[in-house]
C-alpha cells in the first residue's frame, strides 16, 4: 500500500491542535492579517481538554477589589514550588482579566450571582477569589464561542489531519506533513508554525483527558530541534469514576462530609489506616499517593478503593446528591475511585514571546513548560491556555510577515513520504497493542508512586520498543503507529527526567527520594535530542526580570 500523491497547502501560520489554545491563536493571528489554518487529528474543538473541563478560569480582579495580578503570579509561584518561569506567569495572569471580557464580547456566558453579574468563586492554591465558571460548567461553554469566532474571522480548518513531521532547514521552521485516515499525504508550506496540541496524558493507562492528548506536540518540537523540560511533572487527580478514572469525583466536597470512607477490598478505611483521622489534613497529591499504594500492593492489580456514602446523613446526601444525580438516582451509594492522570506540567520550552529554539516555531498552552512549574493550582489551565493563546497568536503572525519561506522543503516532504511509506507491509504487535502495553508501564512503574528501581524498569521496556516494527496495512495503522512513537518518545522524556530529581516535590513523588531538596534541586531539568540520543541537564530557575 501506498500514500495518495501529495496535496500542497499553504498559510501564514499554521497551528496545529484545534482545543482552546489553538483556536485563541488563530483568532489573534488571524486579527493581525495572517492567513491562518488549523490543523487536528480529531474534530476541532470538540475533543479537547478545553472542552472536557468545566470551563472554569481563574482571572484577577473580578471578585476581591484587594485581588490583582501581583497576588495571583505569587500564588501561582507557590503551587509550582518555585519552578515556574516568573516571567511566563506574569504575562499569562496579567492578560487574563481582559481577555475574560473578551471572552464575554465573543459569547462565552459565566454563571452569575443573583444581581446577574458574574458569580467568582475562590478554589484551593488562590489567595482570593477570583475563578469565573461556564455558565453550565461545561468547557463547550468557552470552546463554542471560540470555534464561531475562529470561523468568522476567516480561519481555515482541516480535521483528521495527523501532522507526521515539522519540516526544518537550518533551524528554520519550513511547513509541516500530514496524513488522512483515507491515504491523502499532505505538505503544508508555513512561516510561522504554532503547536497547541495539549499535554500527554495519555501515555498513562488511567486518565481524564480528552482522546488524543499523547504527546504529539513535544515529540515533534524535541524532533525539530526544540528543547523540552520539566517533563517528570505530571499533575494526577485522586478520585475519578471507575477502574480507569475517565470523570473526575470532587472528593474535596465529598471527603468533608461526616460518613463519608474510603475502602479497600478487606473493608479497612484506608485514610485512618494511613494515619489520617481528619480528611481535611490531607491535600490531593498526598491522597492520590495514598490510594495508589493500595492499588500497588496487590500483584495481581485486584484491589479496588471505593468511596461509601452508606453513612451520609439526609442533609449531606441532599448537597451531594448535584455530584451524582445519575447514581443517586438509582440509589448507588459506593463507588469505585481510582486517580487519574489530569494534566502535565512539563512541555516546550518558550521565550517571552511563545517561540522555541526552532526559529518560526511557537506553542502555547499546556504543551508547553514554564506556566506552572512543580504543579499547576486550579483554574490557571484555561487562563494559561486563553492568554497565552492571545499573545503567541499574535506574535506568530507578526512573525510570519517578517520570515521567507526559503530552504529544502520539497526534498524534505518526499524524505518524509518515502520513510512512511516504508512502514508498510512490515511484521510486529499491532499499534494499538503497543499503545496499550505502554500505558500499562508508565501507569503501574512510572506514575503516581516512583522509585530508581521502578524507573529503571520502565525505562528499559520503553527502549525495547525503540525500533521495534508493527503490523502496519492501512493508514489508520500508520497514524496509530506514529501516535504510538510520539508516546514512547515522552514516555522515556518522562522517565529520564524522573529518574534523574532524586527528590520529591511538587505533584513528582519518589519512594526512594520522599522529601523535597531545596539545596540541590531548586533548577529545571532541560531535553534535547543530538541524533537519536536525549541529553538531559540541569538550569537554574529563571528570575523575574
Amino acid at each position: 500500500m501506498s500514500l495518495k500523491t501529495i496535496e500542497k497547502k499553504e498559510c501564514d501560520v499554521l497551528i496545529i491542535g484545534g482545543g482552546g489554545a489553538g483556536l485563541r491563536a488563530s483568532i489573534a493571528a488571524a486579527a493581525s492579517g495572517a492567513d491562518v489554518l488549523i490543523v487536528s487529528k480529531t474534530r476541532i474543538g470538540y475533543t479537547s481538554n478545553t472542552y472536557f473541563s468545566k470551563a472554569i478560569i481563574a482571572s484577577s480582579g473580578w471578585g476581591d477589589t484587594n485581588d490583582n495580578a501581583n497576588v495571583h503570579s505569587m500564588d501561582t509561584l507557590k503551587g509550582g514550588r518555585y519552578l515556574n518561569n516568573p516571567n511566563m506567569v506574569d504575562q499569562f495572569v496579567g492578560i487574563i482579566p481582559s481577555e475574560t471580557a473578551k471572552l464575554q464580547e465573543w459569547g462565552v456566558s459565566f454563571c452569575t450571582d443573583e444581581d446577574n453579574r458574574p458569580y467568582v468563586m475562590k478554589i484551593p492554591g488562590h489567595s482570593f477569589a477570583r475563578h469565573l465558571a461556564g455558565k453550565n460548567l461545561k468547557g463547550r461553554d468557552l470552546i463554542l464561542p471560540l470555534k464561531q469566532k475562529a470561523r468568522d474571522s476567516g480561519v481555515r480548518f482541516e480535521e483528521r489531519m495527523f501532522v507526521s513531521s515539522l519540516i526544518v532547514s537550518k533551524n528554520k521552521i519550513l511547513g509541516a506533513t500530514c496524513i488522512s485516515e483515507d491515504h491523502h499525504f499532505f505538505a503544508i508550506t508555513a512561516k510561522t508554525i504554532v503547536l497547541a496540541t495539549g499535554g500527554f496524558g495519555h501515555i498513562y493507562q488511567n486518565t481524564n483527558n480528552a482522546p488524543g492528548i499523547t504527546g504529539d506536540g513535544q515529540a515533534l518540537a524535541i524532533k525539530a530541534g526544540a528543547t523540552v523540560q520539566d517533563m517528570e511533572f505530571v499533575q494526577y487527580y485522586p478520585t475519578a469514576l471507575g477502574k480507569r478514572g475517565s470523570r473526575i469525583l470532587l472528593y474535596e466536597k465529598l471527603l468533608a462530609q461526616a460518613g463519608v470512607v474510603l475502602r479497600n477490598n478487606r473493608d479497612e478505611d484506608i485514610l485512618k489506616k494511613n494515619g489520617y483521622e481528619v480528611t481535611s489534613d490531607i491535600n490531593r497529591d498526598k491522597l492520590a499517593q495514598i490510594i495508589m499504594k493500595e492499588l500497588l500492593n496487590d500483584p495481581d492489580q485486584k484491589t479496588t478503593v471505593h468511596m461509601d456514602l452508606r453513612n451520609l446523613s439526609p442533609e449531606a446526601a441532599q448537597t451531594l446528591s448535584s455530584l451524582l444525580p445519575h447514581q443517586w438516582t438509582k440509589g448507588i451509594k459506593i463507588f469505585q475511585v481510582t486517580p487519574t492522570t489530569h494534566f502535565c506540567m512539563g512541555g516546550v520550552v518558550v521565550d517571552s514571546h511563545g517561540e522555541t529554539s526552532c526559529k518560526g516555531l511557537f506553542a502555547a498552552g499546556e504543551v508547553t513548560a514554564g506556566a506552572h512549574g512543580a504543579n499547576r493550582i486550579g483554574g490557571n489551565a484555561l487562563a494559561e491556555v486563553i492568554a497565552m493563546g492571545s499573545l503567541v497568536g499574535k506574535v506568530a503572525a507578526q512573525s510570519a510577515f517578517r520570515l521567507d519561506k526559503t530552504g529544502s522543503f520539497d526534498a524534505a516532504v518526499q524524505q518524509e513520504r518515502d520513510c512512511l511509506e516504508a512502514m508498510f507491509g512490515k511484521k510486529g504487535p499491532s499499534p494499538k497493542t503497543l499503545i496499550q502495553e505502554l500505558k500499562k508501564t508508565m501507569w503501574l512503574n512510572a506514575g503516581i508512586v516512583k522509585s530508581q528501581e521502578s524507573l529503571n524498569r520502565t525505562l528499559a521496556t520503553i527502549m525495547t520498543y525503540k525500533n521495534l516494527p508493527a503490523t502496519v496495512k492501512t493508514s489508520r495503522d500508520l497514524i496509530k503507529f506514529l501516535e504510538f512513537k510520539n508516546m514512547r518518545l515522552v514516555g522515556e522524556m518522562v522517565c529520564r527526567s524522573a529518574l534523574k530529581r532524586t527528590e520529591s516535590r511538587g505533584s513528582h513523588f519518589r519512594e526512594d527520594y520522599p522529601e523535597e531538596n531545596e539545596k540541590d534541586w531548586l533548577v529545571n531539568i532541560e531535553i534535547k535530542q543530538e541524533g537519536s540520543e536525549l541529553i538531559l541537564k540541569t538550569v537554574p530557575v529563571i528570575q523575574c526580570s
